[in-house]
């Protein structure tokens, strides 16, 4: 997830020469395989498929899982139970999960991650995970889970290149000490595709989860269904429109980086976790490039009306009506790409609004977001329902019984869908948000209705 609309202006920059190929991947195979069905969702012909049915759904993001199930966390893991039992009563039955983050001096990254210095791990926040997969389970529930992050919030990838080069990181939170600015950082986390060693680092991590015995109900990470997919990070991107190989660099270690997962684990699906066209320089063939891989077992898009600029107040009237189709347009150009060109399923797997004028408080009204999620999910349902790519959504991002304080993440009832580097209550969904909530619970029965 990225929101800020100076880094998303930042790359509507100078054209690369077009078109790239993607060496060493096209019209080759993985030397995995891809899981056959069972507990495990599949793709057969295009389509997600869960025990020979349809896989439809309407899920959300809920980043911060493994710190909530904390157990050092007083009150976290019951807290989480709570939330889980509330999605399962509107029908989500996937959520996307934090899985990889990295403890980092940036102003705006959390206080602490997984990875806490080359080869350190905290074992309490992967046992959380482990809480968070297992009580999923329990409901059938499926996770995309992401392990790194493009974005400074959760330290991300410009922290392995620093653990590497030992360079200080262009902070994009405090351009004035560091002389960052969103440019410097993406250059900076994007050149962990030509470090070496940062992305053995990376991939250090990547094999450990894959590995990984959970702790509460014993299963390895590889054999367990409650994952449906490993998720290469949240939005990585080719960096910025500099380099005329950028993308060509990109698409090698998307392709390279699936292929090594799926070598380790022939259980589940691989995703990038890409913006989409957004977030490959805003350009269709870069976007296709990056993701033609076989590697890569189906494709994502991101949808951000307001932080991309597209929408100054969130409320009904002539402005949100235009942004809102924009928004429909994309996800429409993505989705016949997806069907058309890659034959891969697609996901609209970030998408959200403020509620309206941009309050935070749980009390204030969610007219225009209410409104836009149903457009939304209504684009996910009319696709399924012709046989197209669109199958699936994650909204960003549920809250549930959490509120703004200052604890932030000292206090279980403090850990939100907002990253700390935003606005707390800036696009998250309360459990006393009646009518999101029944927006949400309403496309979820439409969807398994089609899946029958």
């Amino acid at each position: 997830m990225s929101h800020s609309i100076s880094r998303r202006n930042f790359i509507k920059t100078a054209a690369l020469a077009l078109p790239l190929v993607m060496a060493g991947c096209a019209g080759t195979a993985t030397t995995g395989r891809r899981p056959t069905g069972g507990d495990f969702v599949t793709i057969r012909r295009g389509r997600f498929e869960l025990r020979g049915r349809p896989y439809f759904y309407v899920g959300t993001n809920f980043w911060c899982g493994c710190y909530l199930s904390d157990a050092g966390l007083p009150g976290g893991r019951a807290r989480m139970v709570r939330e889980l039992d509330r999605l399962q009563s509107i029908g989500v039955k996937n959520i996307r999960l934090l899985a990889g983050s990295e403890t980092s001096p940036l102003a705006g990254s959390i206080p602490h991650g997984i990875t806490r210095a080359p080869h350190d791990y905290d074992e309490a926040l992967l046992a959380g995970l482990d809480f968070c997969l297992a009580e999923m389970a329990k409901r059938d529930m499926r996770g995309i889970l992401f392990l790194s992050n493009y974005w400074q919030w959760s330290g991300g990838f410009a922290q392995y290149v620093r653990w590497i080069t030992g360079e200080t990181i262009p902070d994009p939170d405090r351009p004035a000490i560091a002389r960052g600015d969103w440019g410097g950082f993406m250059k900076f986390s994007a050149r962990l595709y030509t470090t070496p060693a940062a992305n053995e680092l990376y991939r250090g991590y990547v094999t450990k989860m894959i590995r990984r015995r959970n702790t509460v109900n014993g299963r390895l990470y590889r054999d367990d269904p409650a994952v449906m997919t490993w998720e290469l990070a949240n939005e990585p991107r080719p960096g910025v429109n500099e380099d005329s190989n950028s993308v060509h660099i990109f698409a090698r270690w998307v392709d390279e980086t699936a292929r090594f997962i799926h070598d380790q684990d022939p259980n589940h699906l691989v995703c990038t976790g890409s913006e989409g066209i957004h977030g490959c320089l805003d350009k269709t063939d870069d976007f296709v490039a990056s993701h033609k891989s076989p590697a890569i077992d189906y494709v994502t898009v991101h949808m951000w009306l307001k932080n991309w600029g597209w929408l100054k107040d969130p409320v009904p009237g002539p402005d949100y009506e235009k942004a809102a189709a924009k928004a429909k347009a994309h996800v429409e150009e993505h989705t016949i790409l997806a069907t058309d060109t890659l034959h891969k399923p697609l996901v609209l797997e970030e998408f959200g609004i403020p509620r309206d004028h941009e309050k935070y408080s749980p009390d204030s009204p969610t007219t225009a977001r209410d409104d836009y999620y149903r457009r939304m999910f209504d684009q996910v349902a009319d696709s399924c329902q012709a046989g197209r790519a669109l199958q699936g959504a994650n909204f960003w991002a549920w809250a549930g019984e959490a509120r703004a304080s200052a604890d932030k993440m000292d206090s279980a009832a403090a850990l939100m869908g907002d990253p700390f580097s935003e606005p707390q209550g800036l696009n998250t969904v309360f459990d006393t948000d009646k009518g999101t909530l029944a927006v949400i619970a309403r496309a979820n029965e439409k969807l398994a209705a089609l899946a029958m």
